[in-house]
Parts: structure tokens; C-alpha cells; sequence
């Protein structure tokens, strides 16, 4: 089937900037002008795509465009529930269905968690989502009945990312079944709670999606999770002058401390999410951002790393409290680094422009001086 050319995504320019940010580059939309990507503002997005753009919808949006995209029918939703009923229900639910149950998908195969870097002291801390459905609702049941003995109040899985109900009771996850499970990935914050559960499939999906949020936003009674950040560390222990070690992705974040446990670690899920949330943690603290070193290779993880340092800029108002990890340019992961016993290091701002070649330095630069509003130069080298 042809595609309309009302559907064909078009870039910003400076006769047509971007309708959410303002800008005139790095964006898109489609030329009906119902539906923009933004690259710079998530906030109030419907989601985020796999390039970190947020997608907002505009006045006039049907259906039937753009193509391949479904409107989902409003249903009823749930307000997401106490983090204590969370931390209690994700915690019951691995207890119940732990990781070591499924070793040969989650544990023993080629991306499992032994070949992540974890040792046995570390499969008790994950979950598996079983493949079938039934299984699953016979854990929400029981689920159900242990929340019910520990807290009062009826439906005390409606609020919790991942439960949804309908006339036939409480369901976890989607009304189908699956050929492997899932691995449960708990979402800790500051406090040690689980707030969120991410899920990282046994093997690589269409688009090279491998890891999705145990979410129920699409489904009766349901809820989202969020994109949470993941703290390796409890808030309230963090000496004033330790750095924070900022990652992207929880299970890399895991694995890195396992190896490292003298690092003070937050995830965030993807270079994309969380630079505000971020920057208020951080505030008045020394930083170390360890992001995939792909910032040397990937203009759009360029572009965001340098939004997050920006973004630090404008808040500390000095670049000398915010680092740039460094290990061997060979290994992509942080995580990887440690797992192979590298040094890791840091290296300044400065020195990591420097390091950028001159389409990269041009887009970091663009993106100190549009978001700290602070010209910098940068020497060539």
C-alpha cells in the first residue's frame, strides 16, 4: 500500500521551526502538520521513540494517519499506587517468580547474566516474567492475596505498573502468551524500594528493541511506570564530596556496581530521559557521566549528552564539578570496561571537546551555548 505523502516526515528549518522547542533543527514532523518529533522537549509527549524524539500529536490528527500509528481507545485508569505497595508487590512477585527458575533463557544463554558479569550472589535479585499468560495470573492472584494480608483496602494491585483488571479478576502483563520468558529487572530508588520493574527479553526484537517497562498504561485499570531513575546507592549515605557516577541503562548500572561497589551510581534508562531530574539530584555535587562511548560515533547520543552537560552548566554555573568517564576506546559499555577489568577514568569537558571531531564539536557546542547560554571555545587539535 503507497504511503500519503501527507504522512512523509519532513526536518525544521528556520521558515519552519520546530512547533513544541521553537528550534530550526534537529526535529521533524509530518506534512500534514498533525504530529511532531522534538528532540529537545519531552515533557507532556504521548512517547518516546527509539531515537530519544518525543512525539506529540497536534489539532487535526486521525486515525488513519500517520501511517502505522493506532489511536488506543481511552480506558479506565488507575493512579499509581504508594511506592511502599509497589516495593512490596515487585518485590513478592521476584520472590515468587525469581530469575534462577528460567537459567537456560535468562541466566546461562548468550546475553544472560552471567555473561553480563554477575556472579550466583546476584540471581536472587531478579525476576522472570513467565511466557504463558495463565501462569502470570495465577501469580497476580496470589499476588493479590499476599498485598491483601499486608496492607488494607481492596484492588491493591490497581496502581502498580504491570497489573491491570477486568470482570475476571487481576492479570500481570499483556492477555497473551509468549515463547521465552523475561527477566525482571527491579528499579530501585534512593530509599532501596522498587518503584518500577524493567523487562529485557532473552533476545533482540524488531528495531533492536530489547528491554521495555513492565507497564499495564494500555489496559484496563492499568497504569505506566514511568522512566524512574535507578539508584545503586541510598541517598542519605552519599558522603558531600563523593562523585556520581550517571550510566545509562539499569542493568548496566547493576553490573557496574557489582564490579565496582565503591562507585555512587545512578541509571538513567536512556541518554534521553531524565536530564532534569538528574541535574536536581546533582546539584552542588561533583558528577562523572558514563554513557556509551557511541558519543564519539552517534550524532544524536552527542547531542544529548551534551544537553545533559549543558544542562549542569546552567545549574552549577562551572563545568570544573562535571567529568566525562573514559575507559578504552574499543569497549563500548562502562559496564563492559569493568567486566574486562579496564581502567576507567575521567577526562574534562574541555578535553572531551576537544576529543570530538568538528561535526560532533559543532553539535555539542551548539548545544552549550543554546541551553548554558555560555559561549566556550575550544581548541583544535
Amino acid at each position: 500500500m503507497p504511503t500519503s505523502t501527507s504522512n512523509i516526515f519532513c526536518r525544521v528549518n528556520r521558515r519552519r521551526p520546530c512547533r513544541i522547542c521553537g528550534k530550526p533543527d534537529w526535529c521533524v514532523f509530518v506534512r500534514d502538520e498533525t504530529l511532531s518529533v522534538c528532540m529537545r522537549v519531552s515533557d507532556g509527549a504521548r512517547k518516546i521513540n527509539r531515537h530519544g524524539g518525543a512525539i506529540f500529536f497536534h489539532d487535526g490528527w486521525r486515525e488513519d494517519k500517520p501511517a502505522g500509528v493506532r489511536v488506543v481507545a481511552d480506558l479506565p485508569q488507575s493512579p499509581i499506587a504508594p511506592v511502599e505497595i509497589r516495593d512490596f508487590v515487585y518485590g513478592k512477585l521476584i520472590e515468587i517468580s525469581p530469575a534462577t527458575l528460567y537459567p537456560g533463557a535468562l541466566i546461562a544463554n548468550e546475553k544472560g547474566l552471567l555473561a553480563r558479569g554477575l556472579s550466583e550472589r546476584h540471581f536472587g535479585d531478579y525476576g522472570g516474567l513467565p511466557a504463558g499468560s495463565s501462569e502470570r495470573d495465577r501469580i497476580a492472584r496470589l499476588l493479590l492475596r499476599e498485598a491483601s494480608d499486608q496492607f488494607s483496602g481492596s484492588d491493591l494491585l490497581r496502581g502498580v505498573p504491570g497489573f491491570w483488571e477486568d470482570r475476571r479478576g487481576a492479570h500481570l502483563w499483556k492477555p497473551k502468551d509468549y515463547l521465552l520468558p523475561r527477566l525482571l529487572i527491579p528499579v530501585r530508588d534512593g530509599s532501596g524500594r522498587i518503584r518500577a520493574c524493567q523487562m529485557r527479553m532473552p533476545f533482540a526484537a524488531k528495531k533492536g528493541l530489547r528491554y521495555l517497562w513492565l507497564s499495564s498504561s494500555d489496559l484496563p485499570h492499568g497504569t505506566g511506570s514511568g522512566s524512574p531513575l535507578h539508584f545503586k546507592f541510598r541517598f542519605a549515605d552519599l558522603p558531600r564530596d563523593a562523585w556520581i557516577v550517571i550510566v545509562e541503562g539499569v542493568l548496566k548500572a547493576d553490573v557496574l556496581s557489582a564490579l565496582r561497589p565503591e562507585l555512587y551510581i545512578v541509571a538513567t534508562p536512556c541518554v534521553t530521559a531524565n536530564h532534569d531530574a538528574l541535574v536536581e539530584l546533582t546539584r552542588g555535587r561533583f558528577v562523572w557521566i558514563g554513557f556509551d562511548q557511541d558519543h564519539y560515533s552517534n550524532e544524536t547520543v552527542c547531542f544529548h549528552l551534551a544537553s545533559l552537560v549543558a544542562r549542569r552548566l546552567r545549574r552549577e554555573m562551572t563545568l570544573a564539578t562535571t567529568r566525562i568517564a573514559s575507559w578504552d576506546a574499543s569497549v563500548k559499555g562502562i559496564d563492559d570496561a569493568a567486566v574486562r577489568n579496564l581502567p576507567i577514568t575521567s577526562i574534562s569537558i574541555q578535553h572531551w571537546l576537544d576529543r570530538l571531531s568538528p561535526r560532533f564539536r559543532q553539535i555539542a557546542m551548539m548545544r552549550l551555548s543554546e541551553i548554558a547560554e555560555v559561549p566556550l571555545r575550544t581548541k583544535n587539535k
